[in-house]
């Protein structure tokens, strides 16, 4: 199984009282609020499934099948903005001293720096993702795909879990497969955010396969069936609308020098002297290059 154990730096998890800008009713001008509108590409070769947990009876090649049912609002294929939010969250839990939001080590009280950015039990993070929605181009399109049967992931000793783009080996000449709707194409969604600082935002779009140098871009990886190299998209930006510090609408060139100037502010930071090579490590692994 593609499957692989990380592990962050060695340091100290630090714990601080979210500060002013935490809150959400007062945008404060040093900082930046705003969306940015972004594309998902899913690869040609790649699908995205991200499962609701049911089943469902449709077709595939004329015949009735039951498959595994797709994530779908008011009919229309959708890849929910929990489910990017998550993968985005993940890979930044991993590049900074942050904990797993499951061991409820953090509180409102006191925030690493991924549940200060993402939110944690009792206090909503400042950093949102809306459910993409198929792109105007009409490329979206649902199929049912013959895939593995997972097995159990071994037990690893780690701080994060990442898949690679390879294959899941079959063992023992066992070859079970499953039904599943999956979606092939181009969705656009957004991501909105309050009072964050450029570092913040450089980190963000790391996070997000967004690197300025080869060695720091990669595909996020999004929906079901991960551990069969599945689940790999482009993340690309289209527009921002900035409300704090100041109003303004950015595209094409313009929105790529503020992006790559976050990202910039992000690379020159004490954060960069830890990191950096850890990311690296993950944009190998999600490229498909480890």
């Amino acid at each position: 199984m593609a499957r692989h154990g990380l592990t962050r730096p060695t340091g100290e998890i630090h714990r601080e009282r979210p500060p002013d800008h935490f809150d959400h009713d007062r945008w404060r001008k040093a900082l930046f609020t705003g969306s940015l509108s972004l594309c998902l590409k899913i690869l040609e070769d790649q699908f995205v499934s991200p499962s609701t947990g049911r089943l469902t009876l449709t077709r595939k090649g004329g015949l009735e099948v039951v498959a595994q049912e797709v994530a779908r609002a008011a009919g229309t294929p959708v890849i929910p903005g929990s489910g990017i939010k998550g993968a985005v969250r993940t890979v930044y839990e991993l590049l900074s001293f942050s904990c797993d939001p499951f061991s409820r080590s953090c509180d409102a009280h006191a925030c690493c720096d991924a549940c200060s950015l993402f939110g944690v039990l009792g206090r909503s993070g400042r950093v949102s993702f809306n459910d993409a929605r198929p792109a105007k181009d009409g490329s979206v399109r649902v199929e049912v795909r013959e895939v593995p049967m997972p097995y159990p992931p071994p037990r690893l000793e780690c701080d994060v879990c990442l898949y690679d783009l390879q294959k899941i080996q079959q063992r023992n000449g066992d070859r079970k497969t499953l039904a599943r709707e999956v979606f092939l194409g181009t969705f656009e969604t957004r991501m909105t955010f309050w009072n964050v600082t450029p570092e913040e935002l450089g980190r963000l779009l790391l996070c997000m396969g967004f690197g300025t140098a080869e060695s720091t871009r990669f595909f996020l990886r999004l929906g079901g069936v991960k551990y069969d190299g599945k689940g790999a998209v482009t993340v690309l930006p289209r527009q921002l609308v900035l409300a704090s510090p100041s109003r303004n609408t950015l595209q094409g060139d313009a929105l790529k020098r503020e992006l790559d100037g976050w990202i910039q502010t992000a690379r020159d930071s004490e954060w960069a002297k830890t990191f950096w090579p850890k990311l690296e490590e993950v944009a190998g692994l999600l490229r498909g290059a480890a």
